[in-house]
């Protein structure tokens, strides 16, 4: 009897930009346009000097910057418009993009904290330290413990 299912795929290219090797390059696909990837590499650079991103946490910063184009995006809707708009009826309710704002700037404060970028997620990454190894002796001391 043979394998059951579709077989597969061996060629990887959809995934290519989450799969490469880190780079501080933006990553093919992400969102919000030429702005969005120059945030991403500068602060790419500034997370890699600090050693806080990671191959594992890449998606995080890509998430940040998505959120950060949105939010972008968003506020200017908000300041060519106005936070309130005016109903047919003359009712006032709140701009649509001010909800976009909100979300994007709730993402971007998630992954900021995940990535190290708050003061506070700064001061708690500093003060983890690495455990000490222990130190162990040469002789016969070391080959009866």
């Amino acid at each position: 009897m043979g394998a059951r299912g579709t077989k597969p795929k061996e060629n990887l290219s959809v995934l290519s930009g989450t799969l490469a090797p880190l780079s501080l390059k933006a990553p093919v696909g992400i969102k919000g346009g030429d702005e969005a990837k120059r945030e991403y590499e500068r602060l790419a650079n500034e997370l890699v000097k600090l050693g806080h991103l990671t191959d594992l946490n890449r998606q995080l910063l890509v998430d940040y910057v998505e959120g950060w184009a949105i939010a972008a995006d968003a506020l200017k809707e908000v300041n060519d418009e106005g936070v309130t708009l005016t109903g047919e009826k003359g009712s006032k309710y709140l701009h649509p993009a001010m909800t976009a704002w909100s979300m994007a700037r709730s993402a971007m404060e998630t992954a900021a904290k995940a990535l190290g970028m708050t003061p506070l997620a700064l001061q708690s990454i500093k003060n983890v330290k690495p455990p000490k190894s222990e130190k162990k002796e040469d002789g016969p001391s070391n080959f009866l413990t």
